[in-house]
């Protein structure tokens, strides 16, 4: 498989299918770059640059379209371009841009899907508009699909890790909480992921929520393991700091 690995070839390669979209419409765009990157080996990171360059040269009203396209192909490096599309339009689309990414996660039916959308959407969201993005994760948290709400833990995961404030931290631990007893293995395995980077970057909340989480009745073992294995994160890398 061709490797890409230069932001000079991938504009160039973006530059290409610009003008086969520019002579033969949105189905001609998507078909270039998906021969162009998406069955090619690039890196996340270039595939996000390439995602910035199609912002800036698709229409406002063709960016959804685009994204739905580009989620048929069922490629992995599209989750990361429909991700990274999502996010750039969280300030003017914000809904929008939470349903849609809660629709293709939905429909992906892949860890990979809700782990990549999740953390380009929800996290970015959370860090972003933190008050509005709690009120939005505690409505998801009720969707039908399992891939939607591992994919919360996902974005959780990547705001608390990209330094969402203490106050909202902690907020989102209590939403975290919440679904500490769920059952369902993709669930657990987000929501764990959440609550282990909690505890690594905010081991005072655990200290805080330490009667809660011993709750047996309402936190399962699985969220208290996580918890501790961020504990343990936490003090692992403060006696390296110091040492």
């Amino acid at each position: 498989m061709k490797v890409i690995s230069r932001k000079p070839i991938v504009r160039a390669e973006v530059e290409a299918s610009l003008l086969a979209y520019e002579s033969g419409g949105l189905s001609s765009l998507v078909k270039e770059l998906d021969e162009r990157l998406l069955q090619l080996k690039v890196r996340f990171p270039l595939l996000e640059y390439a995602s910035e360059l199609l912002f800036e040269a698709i229409e406002d009203e063709v960016q959804i379209p685009f994204c739905d396209r580009i989620s048929a192909l069922a490629r992995e490096g599209g989750n990361v371009v429909l991700g990274k599309m999502l996010q750039l339009r969280l300030e003017l689309h914000y809904q929008e841009s939470l349903e849609k990414a809660a629709y293709y996660i939905a429909s992906g039916r892949a860890w990979y899907v809700s782990d990549l959308i999740g953390e380009r959407v929800f996290g970015v969201a959370l860090l972003n508009f933190p008050e509005r993005s709690l009120k939005a994760i505690h409505k998801l948290a009720t969707h039908p699909s399992h891939w939607v709400l591992r994919a919360l833990g996902a974005g959780s995961h990547y705001a608390v890790k990209k330094g969402l404030e203490k106050d909202w931290a902690e907020k989102l631990f209590q939403f975290l909480l919440t679904l500490a007893a769920h059952q369902d293995r993709e669930v657990r395995r987000g929501i764990g992921w959440a609550a282990k980077t909690s505890a690594r970057f905010h081991p005072e909340i655990i200290e805080l929520y330490k009667e809660k989480i011993e709750d047996q009745a309402k936190v399962d073992n699985w969220f208290r393991r996580k918890v501790n294995m961020g504990l343990e994160r936490n003090a692992y890398y403060a006696q390296r700091d110091r040492g």
